[in-house]
């Protein structure tokens, strides 16, 4: 049941994304609280230290702002991160998600998710695509 529950929701968010995204899109610009939030989450990366070319663009067609930034992971090693930011309706306190595999082994991402979470209301979802 757990398993149902978590893939239904994954879809469910999925759906909300695509959809609110596509609208925007089909506009041809990122909603205002949308990309207000982008920009908190990227504030908070400015003054992380460790960080380093943090910026947002535009997803291809409009829609939605994707926030890509660069830091050294503990093995001194580069890695580079880019988070898809998308609005969900009907959620309070973190209506701004990004998917959560898109920071998996992210050490910068794991601290700041709380920072994201109370600062900017963003958060994780489980964002995933169906097969047709």
């Amino acid at each position: 049941m757990r398993k149902t529950a978590t893939a239904l929701t994954a879809i469910v968010l999925w759906g909300a994304a695509w959809s609110g995204a596509a609208t925007a899109a089909a506009q041809g610009e990122v909603p205002a609280p949308l990309q207000s939030a982008a920009e908190c989450m990227a504030r908070v990366l400015r003054g992380t230290p460790g960080v380093m070319n943090v910026e947002i663009s535009v997803a291809p067609g409009g829609g939605y702002p994707i926030l890509a930034y660069g830091f050294a992971d503990p093995s001194g090693r580069r890695r580079f991160t880019e988070l898809s930011l998308f609005q969900i309706e009907g959620i309070d306190d973190a209506p701004y998600v990004f998917d959560r595999a898109d920071i998996q082994g992210d050490v910068v991402a794991e601290r700041l998710l709380p920072v994201w979470k109370a600062r900017c209301r963003s958060g994780l979802g489980y964002i995933t695509s169906v097969p047709r």
